[in-house]
């Protein structure tokens, strides 16, 4: 090889390591510093009036606030509700249903002031069909409208003449700008380009502010120094994507993640023993349950042997049976639902009256016919190894009452389109979540029209006792339909009723971490390192 030809290849090889150096180098460069939260999926929206995954919910609550917000108290671990861009809430004291709220002389992300237009405008997009809010049909169920008075008060008239204990979580939604780059939005958040860059660099008036999202591997937020409740003492935040929970973890042991939200209460064990790193624990407003397509299984006979069939203590010995941290299901509601809001009302557990009884479920089993049939169990890879322990159990149970099931895991986007969309299923295992302390929006599962009834239940006075459950605005009416409720939904039984499980939250170097629901950063600006 001629000299030259020689020095040309040596001098592109040095040039290409060069180069592949300083990528190396820029992509190191580029690594976010900060207090890091691991999770298996970036947000799909930032936009808290628009559809989200868990994610973008949890994020939402970094940059937006509602004029009530849910904060935890300390020592109790318990939520309460504490005015947040209202300043003041006053109720008419001759219709009981016309609130008056000033609001707080406070300001947006980028400067402009905060202004009773943009609460009118937020609860507009809610209402717009449009945008498919998840919220719509709640607070339509609540508030009839909501009117500018001046540019700090606003009106807002409730259906029906109601408490302020039921106002203040109701104006936990969060409120948005109704101008964003000096544009006015349309309440159509999808109709144009500045609707939908929105979505993805929104500005609110939370603890934090959004800074960059860089696609498939992190968002970062800093801290709103301007934070009307109290600078957070944290200045960075960053949701990175971790899929696998093997790594996850390690990182976490290693100190490169700071925290994990998502878990399996069967490594609680394991990570106990992990030095430096602390486990937070709630009970969640959610419960596992195991849908029956009625359209498959007619006979509630059949149903009622199945529920009756199950011990659910006994699910996942070490876990289900565990002293605390667990409440087993009663009917649709969890045992502790009274005991948990209102002791002074009602303080023992909402009535099981589908226990566990093995004799009368083979009768039952074997007089439905249902005895001998066979069907699949589907269970989505989300749930995990838990997942698998749950559905094997259950299967291994209703064999003893002569029903066949296979339990099947699949990917989650196949078990959502069968389960959710095309209702093409037998069995369903399914993790039911978002609920409010009160189980507000149960009813959505199980009325006739319900957004996510996948069970085909349908009964016209099981609808009418949701529509007035819902709009009850007395303690004692509430609880007296919530009996009723659990009563029908024993006589219907479309579904397993499971338990309800306390979460885990692994940090590291985290301090004064205080989680008490599902969503993790509602003591965020109190969190140290």
């Amino acid at each position: 090889m001629k000299t030259g030809k020689r020095n040309i290849i040596l001098l592109s090889i040095l040039l290409f390591i060069i180069v592949g150096a300083s990528t190396i180098f820029i992509l190191w460069k580029s690594q976010p510093k900060g207090i890091t939260i691991a999770i298996s999926e970036l947000p799909d929206s930032l936009n808290p009036i628009l559809p989200q995954n868990i994610s973008g919910m949890n994020a939402s609550e970094l940059i937006f606030d509602g004029l009530v917000n849910f904060e935890v108290d300390y020592l109790s671990k318990k939520l309460y509700p504490e005015f947040a861009l209202a300043e003041s809430i006053e109720q008419d004291p001759l219709t009981k249903k016309i609130y008056t709220v000033v609001l707080r002389d406070i300001s947006w992300h980028d400067g402009r002031k905060l202004t009773a237009d943009d609460v009118v405008f937020s609860f507009d997009a809610y209402m717009d069909p449009a945008n498919e809010s998840p919220q719509r049909a709640y607070l339509s169920s609540f508030i009839k409208k909501i009117e500018k008075v001046d540019n700090r008060t606003i009106s807002i008239e409730f259906n029906d003449p109601i408490p302020p204990f039921r106002v203040y979580p109701i104006l936990t939604f969060k409120i948005i700008p109704s101008v964003y780059n000096d544009k006015k939005m349309s309440t159509n958040l999808r109709s144009g380009e500045n609707e939908r860059n929105f979505a993805v660099e929104p500005i609110g008036t939370g603890p934090y502010r959004f800074t960059k999202w860089e696609i498939g591997k992190w968002i970062i937020f800093s801290s709103n120094e301007s934070y009307f409740r109290r600078v957070p003492v944290i200045s960075t935040l960053i949701l990175k994507k971790v899929l696998d929970p093997v790594i996850r973890m390690n990182e976490l042991k290693k100190g490169r993640i700071n925290m994990i939200l998502e878990t399996s209460p069967m490594d609680r064990v394991k990570v106990e023993k992990i030095r430096g790193v602390d486990i937070n624990s709630y009970l969640p407003f959610a419960f596992y349950q195991v849908f029956i397509n009625c359209k498959k299984f007619t006979d509630p006979e059949a149903r009622k042997a199945m529920a009756q069939a199950i011990d659910r203590a006994s699910l996942v010995p070490g876990v289900t049976d565990a002293d605390s941290g667990v409440v087993i299901g009663s009917s649709v509601f969890p045992a502790d639902l009274f005991m948990s809001n209102i002791p002074e009302y009602m303080n023992s557990p909402v009535p099981d009256l589908l226990p566990e009884d093995l004799d009368k479920a083979k009768k039952m089993a074997e007089v439905s016919g249902l005895s001998g049939k066979t069907a699949i169990l589907l269970y989505p890879d989300s749930l995990g190894d838990f997942g698998e322990a749950v559905a094997t159990s259950i299967s291994d149970q209703l064999r003893q009452i002569g029903f066949e099931v296979e339990p099947k895991r699949t990917g989650d986007q196949v078990f959502n389109r069968l389960v959710f969309i095309d209702h093409n299923y037998d069995l369903a295992l399914a993790y039911s979540e978002g609920f409010d302390n009160l189980y507000s929006s149960l009813g959505s599962y199980f009325t006739s029209d319900g957004e996510l009834n996948v069970t085909g239940i349908s009964d016209k006075e099981l609808d009418a006792l949701f529509q007035k459950w819902e709009k009850a605005v007395k303690v004692v009416d509430w609880l007296d339909l919530t009996l009723e409720i659990n009563k029908k939904m024993a006589e219907l039984s479309p579904s397993i009723f499971l338990f309800k499980i306390q979460k885990d939250v692994y940090t590291k170097g985290l301090k004064d971490v205080n989680i008490a629901t599902d969503n993790p950063f509602l003591s965020v600006e109190e969190w140290s390192f």
